[in-house]
């Protein structure tokens, strides 16, 4: 006996519009759901010998989307991008004062004597590809069989700057050849340039629409980027956690 099938047609089911503080307020639940779900499964009897924390994997997922949103828009444009580019600190204006007694985030940040290397096919490194025919000139020249060769590191022009506790790296220098590295999955950068910005989160918090200085609850910046801003916030529950990259 032969049977039809017959494909139901599925109806199509309506999925709210979320604010972007609703859309931010998720982002952190999830991610406080991964830190609590891991620590409730260490020491059951599974060899969890890893060598960082499953968080940096949702911080790595917000960092793919900025990366994905900054390259293809300069695949559209027809000459510079005309996205902002990353200043650090990118909540608000280095000079903004976030203490009562006049403390900046240059005063708060603790510079670590320390070097570390990213990796590019699994750490989160910020570009800010900029210039539309630099990317295509480094994507067409840099690779396995291209005129310069596989992805290497170049010290002169390669300079980062890491985050903790994020694991977050800026980059400061070689934003297009460190693009393609990023999308070949291959290479690594070092830097000396690492930064501790935990005190950061006793005066500033975000909200998903604005980074809110803690003394006199004064908005200092405005939230332009949900990723960035999230990522931000993450390192707060890193914090309370004693959790770093």
């Amino acid at each position: 006996m032969f049977f039809k099938f017959v494909k139901r047609k599925e109806e199509k089911r309506e999925i709210p519009k979320l604010s972007q503080q609703e859309e931010f307020v998720n982002i952190l639940r999830f991610a406080e759901k991964v830190i609590r779900d891991y620590n409730s499964t260490k020491g059951t009897g599974t060899d969890l010998g890893v060598d960082r924390h499953p968080i940096c994997e949702v911080i790595h997922i917000l960092g793919r989307k900025i990366q994905s949103d900054y390259m293809v828009r300069l695949l559209t444009v027809e000459d510079e991008s005309d996205l902002e580019s990353f200043i650090s600190p990118f909540m608000f204006k280095a000079s903004t004062i976030l203490t009562l007694d006049g403390r900046t985030y240059s005063d708060l940040i603790n510079k670590k004597n320390i070097r570390r290397e990213a990796d590019l096919s699994i750490d989160t490194v910020i570009p800010w590809p900029w210039k539309r025919y630099r990317l295509a000139n480094a994507l067409t020249k840099i690779g396995p069989g291209r005129l310069l060769g596989p992805w290497k590191e170049d010290k002169n022009n390669h300079f980062l700057e890491l985050w903790l506790p994020l694991g977050l790296y800026w980059v400061n220098g070689g934003n297009h050849s460190i693009s393609v590295g990023i999308l070949q999955g291959n290479g690594k950068v070092s830097t000396d340039e690492v930064y501790d910005i935990s005190q950061i989160y006793d005066h500033v918090t975000c909200d998903g629409s604005h980074y809110i200085r803690e003394f006199d609850k004064e908005i200092i910046g405005k939230v332009d980027n949900i990723e960035l801003a999230a990522i931000f916030e993450i390192g707060r529950l890193l914090t309370r956690q004693s959790i770093s990259f």
